[in-house]
């Protein structure tokens, strides 16, 4: 495991409807308040707008910072893709679900953008599982 960094590395969520809304709330339920990790909606806005507002939210960020996205290849992704292109290590982690989630926030504290979006890639990775012949 890496040692603390001492940076907190910010997130911005990017889904679909209201999908990044309900994971933080549900993310509270197991972990209190969440802060430093903001939220944007796809829905209403042209794939212009939702790119702009993806870049004005990531520029601030100065040593990066991760872009979770709800699905692989929906305007939430290829929106950030282009918008994080000019930023540095700002780093797209998709398919984004509450153990996700929830890795992230325990963790954000102690690796750098890149290693904290493997990180989570496998942690998403691990969090599905199959469970079949379960008996009553």
């Amino acid at each position: 495991m890496s040692e603390p960094t001492g940076v907190t590395v910010p997130a911005l969520i990017v889904t679909h409807a209201d999908l990044g809304q309900a994971l933080v709330r549900a993310a509270e339920k197991v972990v209190g308040t969440v802060e430093g990790v903001t939220l944007l909606s796809n829905e209403g806005r042209s794939r212009a707008d939702l790119e702009q507002a993806i870049e004005d939210l990531v520029q601030g960020w100065t040593a990066g910072g991760l872009l979770l996205t709800d699905f692989w290849g929906g305007s939430c992704h290829t929106c950030g893709a282009s918008a994080a292109r000019r930023h540095g290590e700002v780093v797209i982690v998709t398919g984004i679900n509450l153990p996700l989630l929830l890795d992230f926030l325990h963790n954000r504290d102690k690796h750098s953008p890149a290693e904290l979006a493997e990180r989570l890639q496998q942690k998403g990775r691990d969090s599905i599982r199959v469970q079949r012949g379960v008996s009553a």
